[in-house]
């Protein structure tokens, strides 16, 4: 009898261990900046590779809810900033910008270590439109974010490995 209490209260406080370690996922806020030497920025685009990344990014995290806030360079050569909110529970959100509007669903791996941003976004340029598909893997190494990306359109196929820094915080 005590020793399948003993059993009974070891595998409770076992399941209570993996509950807790399966709900510790991972906080991408912050501020971060792009480290092109680490990063593989997939070129292609008429040889801009990397000129779609996001130089610097914003991100505040909340328990159901990642907003970023991009800045990149643009063609012309102007910073410009564009917010996007996801909700992490896998439903499809919507986010519009300039001439585009993207779809996004957000979820966690199985393991809780990294979370996957699927968006199709139309473009609308000349009077015509077409769509983007990217498939996005956010998670932390070593105190980095790393955003493993691929992106689908017309023109072919493009995969990115973005490497991210923290930047100090300011006093």
């Amino acid at each position: 009898m005590r020793s399948s209490v003993l059993f009974c209260i070891i595998f409770l406080l076992f399941e209570i261990g993996v509950i807790f370690a399966q709900d510790k996922k991972p906080n991408f806020a912050g501020e971060w900046n792009l480290d092109r030497d680490k990063s593989e920025l997939g070129g292609g685009g008429g040889g801009r590779g990397g000129g779609m990344m996001a130089a610097k990014m914003v991100v505040t995290q909340e328990a159901n809810k990642l907003v970023v806030e991009s800045t990149r360079t643009n063609r012309d050569g102007e910073e410009m900033t564009v917010s996007a909110t996801y909700t992490l529970d896998g439903k499809e959100c919507e986010n519009n910008a300039n001439n585009r509007t993207s779809k996004s669903t957000a979820v966690w791996s199985k393991d809780g270590k990294s979370l996957e941003i699927n968006t199709a976004t139309t473009f609308s340029r000349n009077g015509q439109s077409f769509t983007m598909n990217e498939k996005s893997i956010w998670s932390l190494d070593s105190g980095n974010l790393m955003i493993n990306a691929t992106r689908s359109s017309q023109r072919g196929d493009r995969t990115s490995k973005l490497v991210y820094t923290k930047a100090a915080k300011k006093m």
